[in-house]
């Protein structure tokens, strides 16, 4: 279980498997803001503003509406802010994704979140909230699931795609790989929370990019004539050097 930065590091010396806790959406705080310090001492390192539909403190992706960040919102943000929790916006939607971007003194991440320019989905994000990502510090990571590269596609390729139109936006520095693999999609169910998007196939019927990729997504990069300390960012350092910055 991951607490420190030096956690991380000494399970990658040791060749061991570390485990970052977080939650999407805020729902359990439940208007207590004493709750952010109790999470952050039991391991929740980041948590998402709101997970697709509108909670207490904004809109989620697939609302119907895309009303702004709440005041208290803005008090959730200042205290994760004081804690030192990633704040976090993928699920957000995008009024309230701009303004706790706006609010936070610390760079926000969209952790697992990509372009709607390359597809359009609620789920993905516009240039402006990958520009206004990148102005805060953060890092965006560029997901597996095929509804969101295109449609239904899994491929490296397609991933490689979305990972250098980010690249070519805000630079290396502010993109990273995030699977959000759904590893036993048959016998898992899709909540009243995640509502399907129009065009959207079946659930069970999604496609993931597979953890087996990685090594054609890294060659993939570095084809493309990437710097192997810029494939190593966007592998894992940048989200290091957020936990870093951000970490208490």
């Amino acid at each position: 279980l991951v607490e420190h930065v030096d956690d991380i590091e000494r399970a990658k010396r040791e060749d061991k498997l570390a485990i970052v806790f977080h939650i999407q959406g805020t729902n359990p705080v439940n208007y207590d803001i004493n709750m952010i310090s109790t999470y952050y001492q039991l391991g929740i390192r980041h948590m998402l503003m709101a997970y697709n539909l509108r909670n207490a403190v904004g809109d989620g992706c697939k609302e119907r509406t895309d009303e702004g960040l709440s005041r208290f919102g803005v008090q959730l943000i200042e205290e994760m802010n004081r804690v030192g929790m990633v704040v976090d916006c993928t699920h957000t939607g995008h009024r309230t994704s701009m303004d706790t971007m706006e609010v936070s003194k610390a760079p926000v991440v969209f952790s697992h979140s990509n372009p709607k320019a390359l597809k359009e989905h609620p789920r993905n994000i516009a240039d402006d909230q990958i520009k206004a990502c990148a102005e805060t510090g953060g890092v965006m990571g560029i997901n597996g699931v095929g509804i969101f590269l295109g449609d239904n596609d899994n491929s490296t390729e397609t991933q490689i795609q979305h990972v250098d139109y980010l690249v070519q936006m805000v630079g290396p520095n502010h993109v990273g790989f995030a699977l959000d693999l759904m590893f036993d999609a048959l016998n898992s169910s899709p909540s009243a929370w995640n509502p399907p998007a129009e065009g959207d196939v079946p659930w069970p019927d999604i496609k993931y990019v597979q953890p087996e990729q990685m090594p054609a997504f890294t060659e993939g990069l570095l084809q493309k004539g990437y710097k192997d300390t810029d494939v190593a960012n966007i592998l894992g350092g940048n989200w290091l050097r957020i936990a870093k910055e951000v970490w208490k």
